[in-house]
């Protein structure tokens, strides 16, 4: 088993609004603003400024106390600590409707993750060009990430075939997966995956229009 490296050891809540904290100071960054206090830039976000000066004090606070955050010097630490201060070359596997979507998605490239190559079974997708990048064989595959050596991929094939894929993309050099298959996937220590299952998600948001109308019929009652 690896061991983590020093500052790896976040709680998930905190890695995940990490990505919120940057998106918000490159917009502060775009209209010109310099610094921002704790409690500006949490109210920004609906959350405590106490739980955001909590989660930057896993990587050393990035300010004196009662000093605001420079924004300029706090966006490439951020970067650098997520991981994208440099571009992180992905793949895309499965090339059907949601695939091709997500090859179309340009934040990919601007927030870091270049798509290099776009992969597929299907013999009339291939060829097919993608913002620039065909839709090749899954032949290829493997030969393209020790390339461009991908550590990335993002996995969108049917769960039947989800597995098989996946333990091609671990053999080929791949550590992080986001798979959109609907099926759990089995690797070894060492490859992080992030199941963002869409039906479950949709369901979530049912459940609480459910509540929310339920609401209004009892103040109509």
């Amino acid at each position: 088993m690896r061991k983590k490296r020093k500052g790896c050891d976040v709680p998930d809540a905190t890695i995940h609004r990490l990505p919120l904290y940057l998106e918000k100071l490159k917009l502060l960054q775009a209209i010109g603003v310099e610094d921002v206090s704790s409690r500006q830039l949490a109210e920004s976000l609906d959350i405590k400024a106490s739980q955001l000066r909590h989660d930057f004090h896993y990587f050393g606070g990035f300010s004196r106390p009662g000093r605001p955050y420079q924004v300029a010097k706090l966006v490439p630490a951020l970067e650098q600590i997520i991981g994208i201060a440099e571009p992180v070359p992905t793949v895309i596997v499965g090339a059907g409707h949601l695939g091709q979507a997500l090859a179309n998605y340009q934040n990919l490239d601007v927030q870091g993750f270049p798509v290099r190559g776009i992969f597929d079974v299907n013999p009339k997708l291939l060829g097919l060009e993608i913002r620039g990048q065909p839709i090749r064989d899954m032949d290829e595959m493997e030969a393209l990430i020790r390339k461009e050596n991908v550590k990335i991929a993002i996995l969108t094939v049917p769960a039947s075939h989800a597995q098989a894929v996946t333990d091609r993309l671990v053999a080929a050099g791949v550590v992080g997966i986001f798979n959109f298959a609907p099926t759990d996937l089995k690797v070894p220590d060492g490859v992080a995956v992030r199941n963002e299952r869409l039906a479950v998600g949709i369901m979530a948001l049912s459940f609480k229009v459910k509540c929310i109308l339920q609401g209004e019929d009892a103040d109509l009652a």
